[in-house]
């Protein structure tokens, strides 16, 4: 299991055998808590055999808030190096949110995958109000060329 916690935001990783029973988180997240990031999806490419991790980004620009949606990739769901990430979704490429987006979930649908995120609208960073949007990717994904 994936999940966030810190003051400086960041994913660990909790595992067990026995969904009843004690968990055991790693100790250390998966990428810095610089990176300030949570609340993700994860989806994996058979065609390149490559994970990608959908996530916030939480922006300090005036207060904490969802600036944008991260994109991680590694073959390895164990390994995770930050230098390995692009911005999916942000004020800069949204019609409808220019400074708040976030809480992104991925789903396969056919030959796309359906990226679900939600944003207040507008210049808001409100919490509150928020709708829900809807962004697109081809597949299959491929990381860009280093």
């Amino acid at each position: 299991m994936l999940f966030s916690a810190s003051m400086k935001r960041t994913l660990g990783i909790a595992r067990t055998k026995d969904l009843n029973g004690p968990w055991a988180i790693d100790p250390q997240p998966i990428v810095s808590p610089e990176e300030q990031i949570e609340n993700s999806s994860l989806y994996f490419e058979p065609a390149n055999k490559t994970w990608f991790l959908f996530t916030n980004h939480i922006g300090l620009d005036g207060g904490e808030y969802t600036d944008a949606v991260w994109v991680y990739w590694s073959k390895d769901l164990n390994r995770w190096d930050a230098r390995n990430k692009a911005v999916v979704l942000d004020g800069r490429n949204c019609t409808w949110s220019k400074r708040c987006i976030g809480m992104p979930s991925v789903i396969r649908v056919g030959r796309r995958l359906a990226i679900l995120y939600d944003a207040p609208g507008g210049d808001s960073a409100s919490h509150m109000g928020r709708d829900i949007g809807l962004a697109w990717l081809d597949l299959p994904l491929s990381p860009p060329k280093q």
